[in-house]
């Protein structure tokens, strides 16, 4: 069988994709080449553990975060009898390998595990911040050799108390959702040892930025997804359903149409001043606006619902609604043009 001259082979081979990784070809979602990388953002996605958290669940998640930042710190502020101040850097979610190649060495580590999941956690907090911890707890000023190096045994059992009291502050934040406690079960002082999860395990990383006295150095929080998945779902699940309260309209029910109110026409027809209003007699004609006709305001209830123009319509008076307030709305439910 002749190959038909007309028929555009647009097939490519493995290579061409593994290529594309290092530098080379870029495709598109309908195949296409693309050979200017530069017009594109380009970012490494792990299909084989994708995280189930929009942009709005993290940001849910953030904003809870800054509660918990704000609370520790004046924990902390009362733990160290001086100011301590803390702030939120961001919440993301990142392989644990790329937490680990991120951690400074030597660094002060420390995992934790939540009793009521599974997973070991982490708190990594710098070793330069660690040390002058350790000196203020000690009766110090806080102030401490610049040089960073890891913590003796003794100094880690003296930080292990600031530590406690951060982890504890951190699951407070989640006690609407979840009761959960921290227990520490070993340090280290550097990433490279860490093999507390799988290298492409998903972890959701809480980064602050700390400073007391002369110094300031990074804190973080990393957590496996697959630890702190249950309690975020739920957390996720009562903020969706405070939402879905929020935004579902009143209902109206049958029993309703047969409830009696009060409703009443009136203007603000005019001004008069009290001498003039103690000489009103009867069969005085006072003058009004014309155009107060098209003004009128139909109250409900005492509350001014409706705007519209009075008339007769037969041998009847007649209302004509023609704008709706706000007031309408919370009172019966319903829009009205």
């Amino acid at each position: 069988m002749e190959e038909d001259p007309s028929f555009s082979d647009e097939s490519f081979d493995l290579s061409e994709i593994d290529n594309s990784s290092g530098g080379g070809l870029i495709f598109l979602h309908d195949g296409t080449k693309l050979t200017d990388p530069s017009s594109v953002k380009i970012k490494k996605y792990d299909f084989t553990n994708p995280i189930v958290l929009s942009d709005a669940d993290l940001s849910k998640l953030k904003t809870k975060s800054e509660q918990f930042v704000y609370y520790l710190a004046g924990h902390l502020s009362m733990f160290l009898r001086t100011e301590f101040n803390l702030e939120l850097e961001d919440l993301n979610a990142d392989l644990y390998a790329n937490f680990t190649n991120s951690v400074k060495n030597p660094s002060c580590i420390t995992m934790f595990k939540l009793q009521e999941l599974n997973g070991v956690c982490l708190l990594d907090v710098n070793s330069h911040l660690s040390a002058t911890v350790v000196d203020r707890i000690l009766g110090g000023r806080g102030s401490t050799n610049p040089e960073e190096r890891g913590l003796t045994d003794i100094e880690k059992a003296l930080v292990e108390d600031f530590n406690q009291i951060i982890l504890e502050e951190w699951c407070k934040q989640w006690d609407s959702t979840m009761r959960l406690n921290p227990s520490i079960i070993g340090t280290e002082s550097s990433g490279k040892f860490l093999q507390t999860s799988p290298a492409d395990a998903m972890m959701l990383i809480l980064s602050m930025e700390a400073s007391f006295g002369d110094v300031s150095g990074p804190m973080r929080i990393a957590v496996p997804y697959y630890t702190l998945e249950p309690v975020v779902s739920r957390l996720l699940s009562m903020a969706a359903t405070k939402d879905d309260k929020k935004t579902i309209p009143a209902r109206w029910h049958d029993v309703y149409d047969d409830i009696p109110v009060d409703v009443s026409a009136e203007w603000d027809a005019f001004e008069l001043t009290l001498r003039d209003l103690s000489n009103l007699e009867a069969d005085d004609v006072i003058e009004m606006s014309p155009s107060l006709i098209g003004e009128t305001k139909l109250r409900i209830e005492n509350r001014t619902c409706f705007i519209g123009e009075i008339g007769l319509e037969g041998d009847q008076v007649a209302f004509q609604v023609n704008e709706s307030i706000a007031d309408a709305v919370k009172l019966i439910g319903k829009n009205h043009g």
